[in-house]
């Protein structure tokens, strides 16, 4: 599936393009780390701009044998070149570029980056504008990061880390050493130009010295690979936990409906990593605990009920009220459980329910401490088990063993060693030890076992909804205005307001009137999406009146406009159900508030992408009746799935937007608007 990128991390033999004599340019100070590093391979100049202390050639043409790794520093005209010939001959298995002046500076640097792709002709390229690499395995410190200037670094764990960013990677880099665990591998990925963020964590997630791999995001260019990393993590039983810096603005998709202007990056991104089991980050900090905690087998459940003991009465309640506010628990313990807990005599315990406080006395219950844990890790209702535990100086090693029998008790356990010296924690159980609280709390998630959603049986779009697009398509039509898009919502299964539709110049029929009281009259045009904005909506028209508004709305549409008039409907909540093709997730269906509101970013709404697990869409419909209900569950839970089954079954879909639908007094839904947008026919050859 990737490229073989051993030469990458793994180097022998590596090349430097744009040596220079001067010390603080990026070719010299990479020689300097190379040999800081300890790797001891064969380090060749390519081309050297002076007189260098390595062996040099004049050219890659006069290499005895191919570099495993060539390191590029030259000026960025000069890279396409380069790697054409490195590609051509055979001279570089590999390549990583530190130039700049690509993609980055412009249009004119986009031409040279896609020069420099199409010189790779294959070539595993990283870069261009990348900060290098970290392999700590391969001995190979190919980088000029600051990072690695600080020569003493904690013990390597087996942890990778991917970034688009170099810089604030190696942050992230240097935040997880907090824990007394170093990254053993370290790419910045730059502009990808050749390998992206897929290919490089897709090499790393295979090897067996990485359990972990972290992602640092600032753009997502390709989901389809992002999911199968994701999911071949799964396989192996290692994590991804990810940390998205950015946003990609919505505008940057043709949008025609509200769905589509709405489908932001970051709610998308965020639905991709809950199908896939990404642990997702929301700040640097949380992304360097999630990397630790995930040092540990995540097989807590997605609510975990734990048990804490504590020697500080305060910190345990601290973390008790922490862990309610991202929905674990902490349950009183059983009257079995406190009985065998007294059997003990624990000689300073101050409560025995939960948290159990021992006392500031605790360690004169020391020998005692490890059958305290072990009753807890035998309660069947405790999932995991958290010490908090302070300062610990004047007894390391105590905690240090304390630390281990909570890494080996049967159900997930952890320490918070609050206080604690940085060097007394060194080597501890990966995943185990945490220097505070909050960070405790910020890395949990990396412990819960993510749900297995594979689909096996894909539901099939209603062959009413399919019939109903096919019907528009064939007359031409590409926006598909509410006249004709309500027969695809109704073939979704979904109730929709009696509707009577006017012809161009056509009057009202004598008696068709739709029942009702007050009636909203709209006008009907492909020309104008977004009616209301352009006035085209009239609401509370009585009967009376109707032919009068239907007269004003004709005199100000586009001409040969259609008019739409349905009796108003009560309610007391408004919804938009609505589904998009995004050019990167692929087919998405968004749920949330509607009406007038739908682009208020303060609005309330939730993705899905499909194909949907049905346990998927249980959980977005659950959130929706939480925060608009009650509702009729069933009824949305089927719109929603029959609106992913299409979408993501019909190619010629871009974009289906149905809003409001309405929630009546009783729960009942009924949608009162739609728009379908459908692909121009050379996008769908």
């Amino acid at each position: 599936m990737y490229p073989d990128l051993d030469p990458l991390f793994h180097p022998k033999r590596i090349g430097i393009a744009g040596l220079s004599s001067r010390e603080q340019t990026w070719g010299r100070r990479t020689l300097s780390n190379l040999r800081d590093g300890g790797f001891d391979g064969e380090i060749v100049a390519i081309a050297p701009r002076t007189e260098t202390d390595v062996p040099s050639v004049a050219d890659l043409a006069d290499l005895d044998a191919p570099l495993d790794l060539l390191l590029v520093a030259l000026p960025a005209a000069a890279v396409p070149p380069l790697l054409e010939r490195a590609a051509r001959t055979g001279a570089a298995r590999s390549a990583l570029v530190f130039s700049s002046g690509f993609r980055e500076s412009g249009p004119d640097g986009g031409l040279l980056e896609d020069q420099l792709a199409t010189a790779a002709a294959g070539l595993p390229v990283v870069g261009p504008n990348g900060v290098g690499l970290l392999s700590r395995p391969g001995s190979t410190v190919a980088t000029v990061s600051a990072y690695v200037d600080r020569k003493a670094h904690p013990p390597a764990g087996p942890i990778a880390i991917v970034s688009q960013s170099g810089a604030l990677g190696f942050v992230a880099a240097t935040l997880l050493e907090r824990h007394g665990v170093s990254v053993s591998y370290y790419v910045s990925a730059g502009n990808e130009a050749c390998l992206g963020l897929g290919e490089l964590g897709g090499y790393l997630i295979e090897r067996p010295d990485v359990a972990t791999l972290g992602l640092y995001i600032e753009s997502v260019r390709d989901a389809d690979t992002l999911r199968q990393v994701a999911r071949r993590a799964r396989q192996l039983g290692k994590r991804v936990v990810a940390l998205k810096a950015g946003a990609t603005p919505a505008g940057q998709r043709a949008t025609l409906s509200h769905t589509a202007a709405v489908a932001g990056d970051a709610l998308l991104f965020r639905r991709l990593c809950d199908d896939e089991g990404i642990v997702l980050a929301d700040s640097d900090e949380a992304f360097a605990d999630l990397l630790h905690a995930a040092g540990r087998p995540a097989t807590a459940p997605p609510r975990p009920r734990l048990a804490i003991v504590t020697m500080t009465g305060g910190g345990g309640a601290i973390l008790a009220d922490r862990l309610a506010a991202v929905g674990a628990s902490v349950p009183a313990l059983s009257q079995a459980t406190r009985d065998r807990i007294a059997g003990l005599q624990l000689a300073s315990i101050a409560s025995d329910t939960n948290p159990v406080d021992i006392g500031g006395g605790f360690y004169q219950d020391a020998d005692k401490l490890p059958d305290l844990l072990k009753i807890l890790d035998s309660d069947p209702d405790i999932d995991g088990v958290v010490g908090v535990f302070t300062f610990g100086d004047r007894f390391p090693g105590w905690y240090r063993d304390l630390a281990g029998h909570l890494a080996g008790l049967g159900k997930p356990g952890w320490m918070v060693w609050a206080a604690g010296l940085p060097e007394h924690r060194t080597g501890l159980p990966p995943g185990t030890v945490f220097d505070t609280i909050e960070s405790f709390v910020r890395g949990l998630p990396a412990a819960i076992q993510p749900p297995d959603r594979a689909l096996t049986d894909l539901q099939a779009a209603p062959d009413a909804a399919v019939t109903a697009l096919a019907a528009h398509r064939r007359h031409g039509l590409q926006v598909i205005t509410e006249a004709d898009a309500r027969d695809i919502v109704i073939g979704l299964g979904c109730e929709y307001v009696p509707t009577l539709v006017l012809e161009p110049g056509g009057p009202l029929p004598p008696g068709e009137l739709p029942a009702g009281d007050r009636y909203v009259v709209k006008a009907d045009t492909a020309e104008v999406t977004h009616r209301a904005k352009a006035g085209l909506i009239r609401l509370g028209v009585p009967a009376s009146q109707v032919n009068v508004v239907t007269a004003e709305l004709r005199a100000v549409a586009p001409p040969g406009s259609r008019i739409v008039i349905q009796p108003m409907a009560g309610q007391r909540a408004e919804l938009a159900v609505g589904a998009v093709r995004d050019p990167q997730y692929g087919p998405a269906v968004i749920v949330g508030g509607g009406g007038t509101d739908i682009e208020d970013e303060r609005t309330v709404r939730f993705a899905l992408l499909a194909p949907a697990h049905p346990d998927t869409v249980t959980e977005v419909v659950s959130a929706v009746n939480e925060r608009f209900g009650p509702l009729d569950t069933d009824a949305l839970a089927s719109l929603v799935a029959n609106a992913a089954a299409l979408i993501g079954q019909r190619p010629e879909l871009t974009e289906l937007d149905i809003n409001p639908v309405l929630v009546r007094p009783d729960g009942t839904l009924v949608a009162v608007d739609a728009l379908a947008v459908l692909a121009a026919p050379e996008e769908n050859t």
